[in-house]
């Protein structure tokens, strides 16, 4: 293989980069989130028209939060103050003057996030671990007058997110869900009268165990809107309505992973900016007050945090040759819009453009994917990646990542599959999975490697799954139950569903009873599914990247595999990363890991 000077250095793939989250409107400007894997740490960002971006998080400090995966960690006031969540000690703080708002709390016991603030107080998502075994998320209200006093709302619920107060501050709506759902398996939607002494006359709205809710937003005119996927797809949704505003065999939302997602926005004229998922491709339009909407014609394929500024749209893009930028875009115009924010990232000269796909699979079924052919010459099949993303319900888009180019620009094929279960699809698809994650996601990977083979482009001999998380488990149970691929990269894989299950979050800590069945009744199955289960047959050459504190899938998942592999010698590595969770944050780490992972399946796959 040809591995030329046009190959992308890992360094350059994680080094001067800033990905973004968390557009927001702050007065005439606009607030987001930076991370920055070359600081090892998230920064809060503001910007005014006529003036270049400045960092509103102190040097050495983060602006995040611990709920759940993580949320919105920040919010601005109506008079223009902004509210943030350090990620050091998890106290929110009065950027205007430095004032704390919430306790101190040994081992970051109170956590925040999805504020929305009034005049007097502001509304949070609080997750307070300070009682031993028992880890309450609550709805709270506190006071901006110090001693700022805590008044929980809605302490009835495993979960409540998305706390948004109407324009003239008389109402609340927030959201709830309870074990054993997800948030995309069913919500409820609540609305409240605010009073002195809280909230009174309850409502609900909407939602259910098998109706997911998500992004109650107010109108300027004080109208409640949200998205529901009732009728197989999240459309959007106007309060006391039966009907969506407009039906759309399409997903106009997306998996509350994070509590503060956005997937819509409304001008003063009650016109809508919405985003939406089409066979794999996202799409940004306005709906109009008649009912009809308006695609807004740009060259991009990814949209985020789409955000009302005036007559225009601030938002999050990417596309195929466009890496994330934020962007002032004219609804009328269309086209690339206004850079207010770029990346850092360079496109490499010769970029990869994928090419969507849907193949068969098991059970009649199809699933989907993007197929990302060598940037640099290459003569018959290929080596392939086939890469598993995590969830298991994200999903992935046609937009430029130089994790991609890094494989591709080496003469690999990447593969980015949205297996069963990935969002993007309906509700059928995204559903598709329950009982049976460990069969028919691996059963995906499988089929959409064996199509590329039969279509020629990848060498059936030099076949590779990757993932992370979920997408780490499929990758397990692919080396361990299929003999498919010539090895495997696993970046914090769960190999032991049962364990997972006990030691995991309180956000997923039921979240498998959908994915594989309720314990301890499916015992035996979660046994049968688990890759510690038959690593024993695992014979591939496997690599394992862990975070040494990940509280979602912990170290000592990936060190049972690799303590079975080491008995047996089977080739294998194992990394753990000092400091890292669940998501890697360090430049340094994460530059290391690609590396490490390269040069395994150079040595175990290429040479061979």
């Amino acid at each position: 293989m040809d591995e030329s000077t046009a190959a992308v250095p890992a360094a350059e793939v994680f080094g001067a980069a800033r990905g973004f989250t968390w557009l927001r409107r702050a007065g005439d400007g606009l607030a987001w989130i930076e991370s920055r894997p070359s600081e090892g740490r998230a920064v809060l960002v503001g910007w005014q028209p006529g003036t270049e971006p400045a960092d509103l998080t102190e040097k050495d400090r983060s602006c995040s939060n611990g709920v759940g995966y993580g949320g919105i960690p920040f919010c601005v006031t109506p008079d223009g103050d902004v509210l943030a969540c350090d990620g050091e000690d998890q106290r929110v703080r009065s950027l205007s003057d430095g004032t704390p708002l919430t306790p101190e709390a040994a081992e970051k016991a109170l956590r925040w996030a999805d504020f929305v603030a009034g005049d007097e107080y502001f509304y949070a998502v609080r997750e307070d671990h300070r009682l031993p075994g028992r880890i309450a998320n609550e709805l709270v209200r506190v006071a901006f007058a110090a001693p700022h006093e805590q008044v929980v709302l809605d302490s009835a619920h495993d979960f409540v997110g998305a706390p948004r107060l109407s324009p003239d501050g008389t109402r609340l709506a927030w959201l709830t869900w309870d074990h054993p759902q997800m948030p995309w398996d069913g919500t409820t939607l609540w609305v409240a009268d605010v009073v002195a002494e809280g909230v009174r006359n309850v409502e609900r709205v909407a939602g259910s165990a098998t109706e997911s809710v998500v992004e109650p937003t107010w109108t300027p005119d004080g109208r409640l809107l949200y998205l529901s996927d009732r009728r197989g797809w999240w459309n959007l949704y106007r309060q006391g309505e039966p009907e969506p505003l407009i039906t759309m065999d399409a997903e106009m939302g997306e998996p509350l992973w994070f509590l503060g997602l956005r997937n819509f926005d409304v001008f003063e004229d009650g016109r809508i900016v919405c985003k939406w998922i089409e066979r794999g491709f996202e799409h940004l339009g306005i709906l109009g007050t008649d009912g009809t909407i308006e695609e807004v014609r740009t060259p991009y394929t990814q949209f985020r945090s789409p955000t009302v500024l005036g007559d225009r749209i601030a938002v999050l893009v990417g596309g195929p040759e466009h890496p994330q930028t934020v962007v002032l875009l004219d609804p009328a115009e269309g086209g690339p819009g206004t850079v207010v924010r770029a990346s850092g990232v360079t496109a490499p000269s010769r970029v990869s453009v994928p090419e969507p796909i849907t193949y068969p699979t098991t059970g009649g079924a199809v699933a989907h994917a993007f197929w990302y052919p060598p940037s640099v010459p290459a003569e018959g099949p290929v080596p392939l990646i086939v890469n598993c993303h995590g969830g298991p319900t994200s999903h992935v888009v046609p937009a430029l990542d130089l994790r991609q180019q890094y494989w591709t620009s080496r003469g690999y094929g990447y593969l980015e599959l949205n297996f069963r279960g990935s969002t993007g699809y309906g509700r059928p698809y995204r559903d598709a999975l329950k009982g049976e994650w460990g069969v028919v996601d691996v059963d995906d990977a499988v089929a959409g490697a064996q199509y590329l083979v039969e279509r020629g482009l990848a060498d059936p001999g030099k076949l590779i799954v990757r993932g992370l998380s979920g997408g780490g488990w499929l990758t397990l149970c692919a080396m361990a139950f299929r003999d498919v691929f010539a090895a495997g990269g696993s970046m914090n894989g769960v190999a032991d569903a049962a364990k997972m299950a006990a030691d995991t979050h309180k956000f997923e800590s039921r979240y498998l009873d959908s994915l594989i069945g309720p314990l301890p009744d499916a015992r035996a199955l979660y046994d049968e599914r688990s890759a510690i289960t038959g690593a024993e047959r695992i014979t591939a050459p496997l690599i394992l990247l862990q975070g040494e504190v990940d509280e979602v899938v912990p170290a000592d998942q990936a060190e049972v595999i690799a303590e079975v592999l080491a008995e047996r010698g089977v080739a294998h590595e194992h990394h753990v990363y000092r400091g890292e969770g669940h998501l890697f944050a360090h430049a340094e780490n994460l530059v290391h890991a690609l590396e490490a992972e390269h040069a395994f399946y150079t040595e175990h796959v290429l040479s061979t």
